[in-house]
């Protein structure tokens, strides 16, 4: 059973091995949580607290040109890896593990903590347990294979690279971009399940990673009320923007949840109101995906939700130090 310590929940083997590392050996901390548990703002006070950056793990944040739809922070210069891809770039866990890695071993070696914060699990578990991931095929090779989907096809795609379509999902099976993920993990070697990815840099910092854990009388009006807000704050002319560039609704970064609900009610195939419900709807069960992933979090410590930041802060500096 959990042991608890204030707001903060560990297994009492975790508690007993932190509680002995030494209060000077710089840090890696993760804040972890599902969608509009209130992230960012614990990061960024825990941030100026410990004088230290933040490396964000929301893979949806790191393209230029999604803003308001993926909450990106507003005050970017405390971070890294925010704004660093196009629209129709792909990315992968292995791709974040390798630069976040660079970031992680050079605060190490200044002696700094780091913090590394975002929604997507799997980037933050392959960073903090040493996951082996499929690195990507180079970038002539990918743009290769892009390029050859869009000419013929997503069947005969499949069936010259090799992608044993039937080994998919039903959706996955016309979903272009899960079928150019499988394409590009044939075009390159896999590397033993469990082991270190062999190409990220090493890091040697003490590993903690905290998780917001809210229930869902807390965070489903959250969800709701955020929804709302994105709208307001100028959502569509976002997505507007993004389709008279010439991005398709095809591309990566539409996977974001509710961009292309905002592109139909763009184009009139949805109303105001439809648009929204399905936005919240969408971002509730991926909420509670996120939860299901959080629980299973190895040595992750909980945290109770609460409006005010400054209760957490105190609670993860006493526990670090």
């Amino acid at each position: 059973m959990p042991t608890t310590w204030g707001i903060l929940r560990l297994c009492p083997r975790r508690a007993a091995s932190a509680m002995t590392e030494s209060a000077t050996q710089p840090t890696a901390i993760a804040v972890l949580g599902p969608t509009a548990s209130g992230k960012t703002a614990l990061a960024e006070a825990l941030a100026a607290r410990l004088g230290c950056r933040i490396v964000n793990a929301d893979v949806f944040q790191m393209y230029r040109g999604l803003d308001i739809g993926t909450a990106k922070p507003k005050r970017r210069e405390l971070y890294d890896l925010l704004d660093i891809l196009e629209p129709v770039e792909t990315f992968t866990a292995g791709r974040f593990v390798h630069l976040a890695a660079e970031r992680c071993a050079a605060a190490y070696e200044q002696g700094r903590h780091v913090i590394v914060c975002g929604g997507t699990g799997l980037y933050v578990r392959a960073l903090f347990e040493g996951y082996s991931l499929t690195p990507p095929p180079p970038s002539d090779e990918r743009r290769r294979l892009r390029e050859r989907l869009h000419q013929v096809g997503i069947e005969r795609f499949a069936q010259e690279s090799g992608v044993d379509l039937a080994s998919l999902s039903q959706s996955d099976r016309s979903n272009p971009v899960r079928v150019l993920r499988a394409a590009e993990r044939l075009a390159v070697e896999k590397p033993r399940a469990g082991t270190p990815t062999p190409n990220a840099p090493r890091w040697h910092a003490r590993r903690l990673k905290f998780g917001l854990l809210p229930t869902r009388e807390w965070l489903l009006p959250r969800i709701r009320r955020r929804t709302e807000e994105m709208l307001a704050l100028g959502w569509e002319e976002e997505v507007r923007r993004l389709l008279d560039a010439g991005v398709s609704e095809d591309s990566p970064a539409f996977r974001a949840i509710g961009y292309r609900e905002v592109a139909a009610l763009i184009r009139g195939e949805v109303s105001q109101e439809e648009a929204t419900g399905r936005i919240k709807t969408q971002t509730w069960q991926y909420a509670k995906r996120q939860l299901t992933w959080l629980r299973r979090e190895p040595n992750l410590i909980e945290l109770t939700p609460v409006e005010d930041t400054t209760t957490h802060v105190e609670a993860i500096c006493g526990y670090i130090s």
